[in-house]
């Protein structure tokens, strides 16, 4: 029988390459010399792996992610770089990869899976909201097409490329601006969604710590508001890494740690973003309903790579039809619609499951609304547990019990 040292090369590097994970590369390189020997001699079979990993169309996302974690961004000339080639030459950040080694194509296998994992389960919650909202004719599991998987992870990775440029950057609202440029509006509200569904994962998984911690109970940090919430928007801008270990942690004083870890960083407040008109929007009080599909084809030129199934754009013009250009992206009364990700789905599953129809009658609010009431319970908190951090108590705070409370001697 043959030991792995006697097997040619050739097969060595041909049972390497169906590795499903580009992470899975390192470990197997540490099992023996010859297994690295062989990797040196064909060091592409890393590249390999990571291309049946991530979707072609994927990549050049997936690449500028990572190259926005390395580049300085005081500097205006390598953000619009960056930029203006994943709008204009998306292609060049796919040649790129055959020249970084292994440590950073497994970084990018990393980030995928879990934009992977938050993009499935975005989906799959909203097929859920569609098939028990009324007079819902959606049946059966979700299988999403192609196009549609593409679509859910590219939003992902633009969210993600977001707070990387912009978290750490000075207040430049002209490059923000440039981020969002030439993309029409349907695609931005398609960023809205995401925004606003890992938003609300944030918010479940945080929400037992912020409603109960004596000492974040003292620093009075809003855990109900939605969108203009200003911690929140420091957690979200930390990225998907840091989402993910948060809602993935059970324990209680990891999450506060965690938590706890981000304060005193720096934000890319997103929703802020995308609730701000361009300049430009402000002076033109036409409603979409006057604009004509070539209108809007001349306004917004495709770019290389675009998507081109109509659905986002058909779903996106009958919400917005009577509205002007400065009301055509992220509006409060769309909660309901962007949880149900109404921007992110083909046409041919629009109109199979008569989706337009769902959309006009979708709930306006979101599982991130609150009422007056958890206003003025969150509030009243706030008192309870800073009289108790003042009396040198801390710990988990309940009403009406305090059994959980430390007391310094």
């Amino acid at each position: 029988m043959s030991t792995l040292t006697e097997m040619p090369c050739e097969i060595i590097i041909s049972v390497l390459r169906e590795l499903d994970d580009v992470r899975f590369l390192l470990p197997s390189l540490l099992t023996c010399h010859y297994v690295y020997s062989c990797f040196k001699q064909n060091p592409g079979v890393a590249v390999d792996i990571l291309q049946r990993q991530i979707h072609l169309a994927i990549i050049p996302y997936s690449v500028a992610v990572l190259e926005a974690t390395r580049l300085d961004p005081r500097y205006d000339t390598d953000v619009y770089e960056l930029l203006g080639t994943l709008y204009t030459e998306p292609s060049k950040f796919t040649e790129r990869l055959r020249t970084m080694p292994v440590p950073l194509l497994a970084r990018m296998g990393h980030v995928y899976e879990l934009i992977h994992t938050f993009a499935t389960e975005f989906a799959s919650s909203a097929w859920t909201h569609l098939s028990t909202d009324q007079e819902s004719e959606v049946a059966g599991s979700l299988v999403l097409s192609p196009s549609e998987y593409i679509r859910f992870l590219r939003n992902f990775y633009r969210v993600e490329l977001y707070f990387c440029l912009f978290r750490s950057a000075p207040n430049t609202p002209f490059r923000e601006q440039l981020f969002f440029f030439n993309q029409p509006p349907w695609e931005t509200e398609q960023v809205a969604c995401v925004h606003d569904f890992l938003e609300l994962k944030l918010s479940k998984a945080s929400y037992d710590v912020l409603a109960h911690d004596v000492e974040l109970g003292e620093l009075e940090i809003d855990y109900i508001t939605a969108g203009d919430n200003q911690f929140r928007q420091l957690w979200l801008s930390q990225g998907v890494d840091f989402t993910h270990k948060l809602t993935s942690e059970s324990s209680y004083d990891d999450k506060k740690s965690l938590l706890k870890s981000a304060f005193g960083g720096q934000k890319a407040d997103l929703y802020d973003k995308l609730i701000e008109p361009l300049e430009t929007d402000l002076d033109d009080h036409t409603p979409l309903s006057g604009y004509t599909e070539k209108d809007l084809a001349a306004e917004f030129t495709p770019m290389e790579g675009q998507d081109t199934d109509k659905g986002p754009f058909e779903a996106w013009r009958v919400t917005f039809n009577p509205l002007p250009p400065s009301a055509w992206v992220m509006l409060t009364n769309n909660s309901g619609l962007r949880e149900r990700a109404y921007v992110l789905w083909d046409l041919d599953r629009i109109e199979k499951y008569g989706l337009l129809k769902l959309f006009d009658n979708a709930p306006k609010d979101s599982e991130l609304q609150h009422t007056p009431n958890d206003y003025d319970e969150m509030n009243e908190s706030f008192k309870e547990r800073s009289e108790i951090c003042r009396k040198g108590g801390s710990g988990h705070w309940s009403k009406n019990d305090e059994s959980r409370i430390v007391w310094s001697k």
